[in-house]
C-alpha cells in the first residue's frame, strides 16, 4: 500500500496555482547556511522584496513551460540523435565494405563497437570535473564539435587500429551527453515532468536515420566508398549542429535571455517543492561518499548496466543480424529502420504513462522488460528458417529502450545534492558504458549468423534488470514511509538548500 506521503505527492506536483515565496529561501541566508544553499535560492533571497509574493496562473504556468519545451527540447533531441548516429553508423558502413577495406578478423568487428565505450569510460571523469568547472553549454557544445570531427576522420582510416582510436575517441567526445542531458532536464522540470521529456530526447531514431542513410548510399556507384560517405555526412552534420548548442543552449534558468525576471523567478519557484535544486558552485564530497555507501547506487548501476549489454550487441550487430537471414544489403537497410521505431514509439509511449504517477514507477518499469525478453526468447528458440518469426522478435527486442528512459527519470527524480548529481549522473554513465563494451562481445564471430550467446545474454540481462529494479522500488517505498512525520511538512528552509536527498528527512522518492 503507498504511504500518505506518497498518496499526497501526484497532488503536490500538479498543483495548477503556484504561489511562490521567498520566504524560505530568505531564512536559510539569515541562519548563516548561505554556502550550503542553491545558487537560485541565493538570488531569490538577495531579491526578495522587489520580486515580492505574486502568484501565477495554472495558464500562465502552461505557457511558461511550452515555450522552454520549444526552446530545449529540439536541440537536445537532435543532439542525442547525433550521438546515436555517430556511434551507430559502423552497422550501416558494414553493409558498404568497412569490414573488407580495413581488413577486419575475427573479433575485431566487435571490438570496434566496443570503442567508443572505452573512450567514454576514459573521459567521464575529466568531463564530468569539467563541467562543473566550465560554462556546461560551452564545454558541451565544444565536445560535439570535437566528435563530429572524430566521425569525419574515420573515414581517412586504412586499418583496424586507426579506427579503433576514432571511435575511441569519438565516445570519449560523447561521453558527456547523456550526464549533461540528464543534469539540463533536471534543472528545468519537476520530476513528474520528466520522463516525457526524457523519452522525446533520448530517443533512439538512429536506426530509422541508419537504415534511410544506408538506403541512398546504395545508389552511390562511384569508386569512392560509400562507408566514407555515411561517416564525413554525419561528421560535417554534427560540427554545424555545435554551434547551434552554442548560441541557443542557456547554462541554466538564470542565465537565459529569452525569459523575462519573473519567468526566470516562475522557474526557480516551480523547483523548490521537489528539493532536487538548479545549482551550486560548491563542490561537497561528503555527498559523493553517501552516494558511494547507498545501496540504491548500486542498484540502479546494475540495473543500466543489464539494460545496456543488449544496446550495445544490437547497435553494431542488427544489420548483421538481417542480413545474415539471407536479405541483400538494399533490403537489409530497409528492414533495419523498423527497430528505431520500435524503441522511440515504446520509449515515449512508457515515459507518458509513468509521468502520471510517481508512485509506481518502477513495477510499470520491471512489466516493460517482459516485452524485450519475449523478443529475445522468440531469437533464441524460433529457427532460423522463420524469417517472419525472427523479424518478429528482433523488433520488440527494440522496446529494450522504453524501460532505460523511464529509469532515467526514476534516479533523476531521487537525487538530490548538486554534487551528488553530478556525480551519479557520471556515475552511471560508466553503468551505460560497461553494459555497451560486454554486449559486442557477446556476440560471436564464430557463432555468426545466429549469434546464440548474444541472444542468451539479452535475457540474463533482462532477469537481473527486473530484479535490480524492484528492489530499488521497494527500498525507496520504505524508506518514504519512515520518513512520514518530516514528509509531512513539505516547505521550508531546507527546500532551498543543497541537501542531498538522504539529509533532508521531508524528501520523497519517486517508486
Amino acid at each position: 500500500m503507498p504511504s500518505s506521503g506518497e498518496k499526497n505527492l501526484d497532488r503536490i506536483v500538479e498543483a495548477p496555482v503556484m504561489k511562490p515565496t521567498a520566504e524560505q529561501a530568505v531564512l536559510a541566508i539569515k541562519a548563516g547556511r548561505a554556502k550550503d544553499i542553491d545558487i537560485a535560492a541565493q538570488i531569490i533571497a538577495e531579491n526578495a522584496d522587489s520580486m515580492g509574493d505574486q502568484p501565477w496562473t495554472a495558464e500562465e504556468d502552461k505557457k511558461l513551460m511550452r515555450k522552454v519545451d520549444w526552446r530545449l527540447v529540439p536541440i537536445l533531441f537532435v543532439c542525442a540523435a547525433l550521438s546515436g548516429l555517430d556511434k551507430t553508423a559502423i552497422s550501416s558502413a558494414a553493409l558498404y565494405g568497412l569490414r573488407e577495406d580495413l581488413g577486419l578478423t575475427g573479433q575485431q568487428y566487435s571490438w570496434l563497437g566496443s570503442a567508443p565505450f572505452f573512450g567514454g569510460l576514459a573521459f567521464m571523469g575529466p568531463s564530468a570535473y569539467c563541467l562543473q568547472r566550465f560554462p556546461a553549454i560551452a564545454y558541451f557544445s565544444f565536445n560535439i564539435l570535437m566528435w563530429g570531427v572524430t566521425a569525419c576522420a574515420m573515414a581517412g582510416c586504412k586499418s583496424f587500429g586507426g579506427f579503433f582510436a576514432c571511435r575511441f575517441l569519438l565516445g570519449g567526445f560523447e561521453a558527456l551527453l547523456i550526464p549533461a542531458v540528464t543534469l539540463i532536464i533536471s534543472q528545468w522540470y519537476k520530476p513528474n515532468e520528466q520522463p516525457k521529456r526524457m523519452a522525446i530526447i533520448l530517443n533512439v531514431i538512429a536506426p530509422i536515420l541508419n537504415g534511410f542513410i544506408a538506403w541512398l548510399v546504395s545508389y552511390h556507384k562511384g569508386s569512392f566508398a560509400g562507408w566514407k560517405i555515411i561517416f564525413l555526412s554525419l561528421g560535417v552534420f554534427t560540427m554545424l549542429w555545435s554551434g547551434v548548442t552554442f548560441w541557443f543552449l542557456p547554462n541554466n534558468p538564470l542565465d537565459t535571455p529569452w525569459l523575462s525576471s519573473r519567468q526566470k523567478f516562475m522557474i526557480i519557484q516551480r523547483k523548490a517543492g521537489d528539493n532536487t535544486g538548479v545549482e551550486s558552485n560548491t563542490f561537497k564530497w561528503e555527498q559523493v561518499i553517501e552516494a558511494l555507501l547507498d545501496v540504491k547506487t548500486w542498484l540502479i548501476w546494475f540495473a543500466i548496466m543489464a539494460l545496456q549489454v543488449p544496446n550495445g550487441g544490437l547497435t553494431t550487430f542488427n544489420t548483421l543480424i538481417i542480413k545474415g537471414l539471407g536479405f541483400s544489403s538494399l533490403q537489409t537497410s530497409l528492414l533495419a529502420m523498423p527497430p528505431g521505431a520500435m524503441s522511440t514509439l515504446s520509449g515515449i509511449a512508457l515515459s507518458y504513462l509513468a509521468a502520471t504517477t510517481r508512485r509506481y514507477r518502477t513495477p510499470m518499469i520491471a512489466v516493460s522488460i517482459l516485452l524485450p525478453l519475449l523478443g529475445a526468447i522468440l531469437c533464441y528458440s524460433l529457427p532460423r528458417t522463420n524469417l517472419a518469426g525472427q523479424l518478429i522478435g528482433l523488433y520488440i527486442l527494440y522496446t529494450y529502450w522504453a524501460p532505460y528512459v523511464t529509469l532515467v527519470s526514476v534516479y533523476q527524480a531521487n537525487i538530490a545534492g548538486h554534487s551528488k548529481k553530478l556525480f551519479l549522473y557520471a556515475w552511471f554513465f560508466v553503468a551505460w558504458a560497461t553494459g555497451n563494451i560486454i554486449g559486442p562481445q557477446t556476440f560471436r564471430a564464430d557463432q555468426a549468423p545466429a549469434y546464440t550467446g548474444g541472444t542468451v545474454a539479452m535475457i540474463v540481462c533482462y532477469a537481473v534488470a527486473i530484479v535490480c529494479i524492484l528492489t530499488y522500488g521497494a527500498i525507496c517505498h520504505f524508506s518514504n514511509q519512515r520518513r512520514q512525520p518530516e514528509i509531512r511538512g513539505l516547505s521550508g528552509e531546507d527546500d532551498w538548500l543543497d541537501l542531498t536527498d538522504k539529509e533532508n528527512r521531508a524528501f520523497v522518492y519517486t517508486t
